[in-house]
Formats: structure tokens, sequence, C-alpha cells
């Protein structure tokens, strides 16, 4: 296999390369394999991981030293194409993204109908729960990292400007995807579209739920923080906490011991109540490595 691709790819990608010299480069800079073996090895995984399992390996430098990555999601696309890579997926969430934010402005160029389409599209090809889902959303995280804090807002952002039916669909967006979301964004917009007792009341219930998976518990205490249902909060967070801790997932342990530190900073709390909340931050970070 002798085709390859030049020095120029970075600049115009991929796309108008052939598939012989896509995995003719790859071989030539210290990667085998041909199309039967990439789809092969494609089966149970995604570009960023190929990536990495191609690193150790890889002698392309200067223009060629990030290739794997964009050779992977490439051939993907050209060999593969049933499959929805997690950036073929970040684009269609960034165009529900950039649509939901016209919505919200009230603009006439706001297309969320012809957006939601591409994403109803995608979805029954999205890996199914588990490890495979786990590591496709490590790496689609990575290209909505910087839309993050505003796709977590969206829904609630539409159903303040009134727009319920598109804020319960792109809660629904958020919820497929990151199933421990699942009810808590579309208590969101319910709270913000005339049934906010109902919807507290199912957050708290979920919140408090000592058999529930505890990254649904956060997940619901998360909502009821940002629908300021602080009360809430100051009465279910501990517990959480405490449910995290004893399954030693400290990670999930350290973002609640900080939403509950926010929570004091903002609404300040009864002495005992600062400092148990000071010593569960103590404890997540003595297992994270973190400050404060």
């Amino acid at each position: 296999m002798n085709a390859r691709v030049d020095k120029q790819w970075k600049d115009k990608g991929l796309t108008g390369y052939s598939t012989e010299a896509i995995i003719g480069t790859l071989n030539h800079y210290g990667v085998k394999l041909d199309e039967a073996g990439f789809k092969a090895t494609a089966a149970d995984k995604f570009p960023l991981d190929l990536a990495i399992e191609w690193k150790p390996t890889w002698k392309g430098t200067g223009q060629f030293a990030p290739y794997p990555y964009a050779a992977a999601n490439e051939l993907f696309n050209r060999l593969l194409p049933e499959k929805p890579t997690p950036m073929k997926t970040a684009h269609v969430i960034l165009d529900v993204i950039a649509n939901g934010l016209r919505a919200v402005a009230g603009r006439d160029d706001a297309n969320l109908a012809g957006a939601f389409g591409h994403w109803d599209a995608l979805v029954p090809n999205l890996p199914p729960r588990g490890d495979r889902r786990d590591a496709f959303l490590r790496e689609l995280v990575t290209f909505l990292e910087s839309w993050a804090q505003t796709f977590n807002e969206l829904p609630e952002r539409l159903a303040k400007a009134g727009k319920k039916d598109e804020a319960l669909k792109v809660a629904l967006v958020h919820e497929v995807l990151f199933t421990d979301r699942e009810g808590c964004m579309t208590a969101i917009v319910r709270a913000h579209s005339g049934e906010r007792e109902a919807a507290v009341g199912d957050l708290s219930k979920w919140a408090g739920e000592a058999g529930r998976d505890v990254y649904q518990r956060y997940s619901a205490l998360d909502a009821l923080f940002q629908l300021e249902e602080l009360e809430k909060v100051k009465t279910l967070g501990l517990g959480v906490f405490d449910a995290a801790a004893e399954d030693k997932k400290w990670g999930l342990a350290d973002s609640i011991a900080h939403l509950l530190g926010h929570l004091v900073q903002k609404a300040g709390g009864e002495p005992e109540f600062v400092r148990a909340v000071r010593e569960r931050l103590d404890r997540a970070h003595a297992h994270t490595g973190g400050h404060h």
C-alpha cells in the first residue's frame, strides 16, 4: 500500500484523500492495519480509544503528530457510517444549542425542529448503557466542554422564554445522553412551566431515596440547587455525600461536597451544618488530592 496523505492534510482535512492513502499513512508511520483490521478493531471502540491504542507505535512528528485521531475519525465515518462517532454527535448537539439560543432570543432563523430531526435520527444508533456508552461520553464531552454550561442551562432558558415544548425536548437530549439525569432536567423545565411544587417534590424524593443510584441522587440534588431550593439541598445534601463516600465514589463525593460548599457561600447555615460540610470537603480532598 503506497498511497499516502501529504503534509497539507491538516489544512485541507482528510475528506479529499482516498481510504487507501489514509490507511497507507497509518502503516507508513507505524500503525499496521488494513480496512478489515480497522473494522474489527473499531467494533467496540471509538476514535479516541483507537488513537490512544496506536500512540505507542506512532512515529509521525510535526504535521503528522496529531494524525492518528483524525484518521480514526475519518475511517469511522467512511467504513462504519451507521455508527455515530462522538464528534458527529457533538456537531448535532451544537446545532441544537445554536438553534435553541436563537429561539430564546426570539430570532426568525431558529430551526429547532430541523436540529431535533438530526438528533432523533442519531439516537437509535447510540451505544447502549455500559462501558461503551461511558467511553463514548468521555470522548463526546471533550467536544462540548466550552459549551457545557450553555447546554445545561438551555432547557431552563427556553422554559423561561415560554417555549415549554422545545425546553422539554432539549431536556430529553440531556437525559438520553446522560442517563443519571433522567427526569431531573425535565423537572427543571416543569418547575418553570407552572408545576414547581410537583417537580420539586419529585426531585426531593429522588435525592433522598436511599436505594437509588447515587449518581441519580446527585443529579436530583444538583437540579434542586439550580432551582434555588436551598433548604431542600441543605436537608438532603449530607446524606447524598455519605452514600457516595460509602460506595467509595470519591470523585462524585468531591462534587457533592463542593455543591454544599457553594450552598454555604450563598446562603450560610448553622455552625453545625457548616462544620459538617467542611468535614466532608476535607474527607473528599483526602481521597482526591484536591485543595480548598
